[in-house]
């Protein structure tokens, strides 16, 4: 198995965009997720002021950082009905002089979220008409028939396997990937004083996939704060880039 990325999840504003941005080029595999939803990143809220200088900020950089947004909340909900919040259409539409996404993947938190509306035909529609950005879905055993409509659609998109629905709960055992076509990510309770165990754990049921990464948010955080701690999230890059490099 080889990793695709190994995602940060959660940083705030109260993590210095340049801090935020170096810990982006440890390594090239290395992707900086910030949660989004209403009622902290609507426009105006300081939130949502860090998080465009974020873009910015990236955009003079010679290495493009890899930046990805969780949705959440109303944000999800409308997703699944085929609408964009405003602030998700402007961050979409963010291109480099190269045409690249700035932000280049998305995932949809239906299941963190326990979005009732999924219309495929809808989230069909906008993943084509966006087809220059990854999206994905979370996935559960409750997501199922879901994912699966949308599989059946023949669009693109990738999947993370969360079976604690962002509760940051450890698996008791990682199931393998769902699809041959589709990308998959692994989250839920990795940390980085466990994420070498249950890489060892995750490459069996993956084989040789290229296409895995992994995900980690809640052991991020310092325990005492609760928020994100840039030398726990180094700690764990490390230790997964030292596990990739012994396969």
């Amino acid at each position: 198995m080889k990793l695709r990325y190994i995602t940060c999840s959660d940083p705030r504003e109260n993590v210095a965009v340049e801090t935020l941005l170096r810990l982006s080029q440890l390594d090239p595999i290395v992707e900086i997720a910030v949660q989004a939803h209403p009622s902290k990143m609507s426009a105006d809220m300081p939130r949502n002021q860090w998080f465009n200088r974020l873009l910015r900020e990236s955009l003079y950089m010679p290495t493009a950082p890899n930046l990805a947004v969780h949705v959440n909340m109303e944000w999800c909900d409308n997703f699944c009905r085929g609408i964009l919040a405003p602030e998700i259409k402007n961050w979409l539409l963010l291109t480099r002089t190269d045409g690249s996404p700035v932000i280049r993947r998305w995932q949809i938190n239906i299941y963190g979220s326990k979005t009732k509306l999924f219309n495929t035909a809808e989230i069909a529609k906008l993943l084509k008409t966006f087809s220059n950005n990854e999206f994905i879905f979370q996935y559960g055993s409750s997501e199922y028939n879901r994912i699966h409509r949308l599989d059946k659609t023949g669009i693109n998109f990738s999947v993370l396997y969360d079976t604690s629905g962002g509760a940051g709960k450890l698996a008791k055992n990682w199931g393998p990937p769902l699809f041959d076509a589709h990308s998959q990510g692994y989250a839920g309770g990795l940390s980085p004083e466990n994420v070498t165990e249950n890489l060892n754990k995750i490459a069996k049921v993956a084989g040789d996939r290229d296409d895995i990464w992994i995900d980690a948010e809640g052991k991020l955080k310092n325990p005492d704060t609760k928020k994100f701690d840039v030398n726990k999230a180094k700690q764990y890059i490390t230790a997964a880039l030292k596990w990739q490099k012994t396969k």
